[in-house]
């Protein structure tokens, strides 16, 4: 298959020259540049992530990667509710002002509507993911212990701060190590059926990007 083909040319102040090129196949289903600008510009505001730099085009394909991958093996039939998307749709607009977000519609020609299927394609990953994982992880008492002396204590002296007790950051502490353990299985199984899958990156069409 041709990795550069001219799909779209529209001049406009967010893409002075937005050409649409396929940067991606998985499972032999296309990803193009245009999707992975739409789920960045869309997907990601202002309101976001506070203090944090914009998501690249590179971070936003890797992860729309990993959707598809596991949306395809998995199989599941996970249904996704209109009201689940619409909730969805909500948070992406609350990200920017109205203006901001008609412009970002005009920008790709787009109506509301043709967002519905990144929408439900995110909410169905997060389904099965949630499925999948949804068993309680136990930690003990010296793992707390472990991540009080050398995570959360230097961490608050290097930000300025007196570290709480531990009896007092104990709770925090653990949601944390939670958190953090979930992330790290979570990882692991969606690498192992990315290495499962046929994925194929253009990097010549992500490149006409910058």
């Amino acid at each position: 298959m041709i990795a550069a083909v001219a799909l779209l040319l529209w001049p406009h102040p967010l893409h002075p020259q937005l050409v649409d090129c396929l940067v991606a196949e998985v499972n032999g289903r296309a990803l193009t540049l245009t999707d992975i600008r739409i789920l960045r510009d869309f997907s990601s505001g202002p309101g976001s992530r506070p203090g944090s730099p914009p998501r690249t085009l590179r971070e936003n394909l890797e992860e729309a990667i990993d959707r598809r991958v596991v949306i395809e093996l998995v199989r599941e039939d996970i249904e996704v509710t209109e009201q689940e998307a619409d909730e969805l749709l909500a948070r992406w607009k609350d990200r920017w002002n109205a203006g901001q977000w008609q412009e970002r519609l005009a920008a790709y020609g787009l109506q509301e509507e043709a967002l519905r299927p990144y929408l439900e394609e995110m909410i169905r990953y997060v389904k099965i993911i949630d499925l999948r994982f949804s068993r309680e992880i136990e930690i003990n008492l010296p793992e707390i212990e472990s991540y009080y002396e050398d995570v959360y204590v230097p961490s608050e002296r290097a930000a300025g701060r007196e570290p709480k007790p531990l009896v007092d950051a104990s709770a925090d502490l653990e949601a944390r190590i939670k958190s953090e353990k979930a992330g790290q299985q979570v990882s692991a199984w969606v690498r192992s059926l990315r290495a499962q899958a046929e994925v194929r990156i253009i990097d010549r069409c992500l490149e006409q990007a910058k």
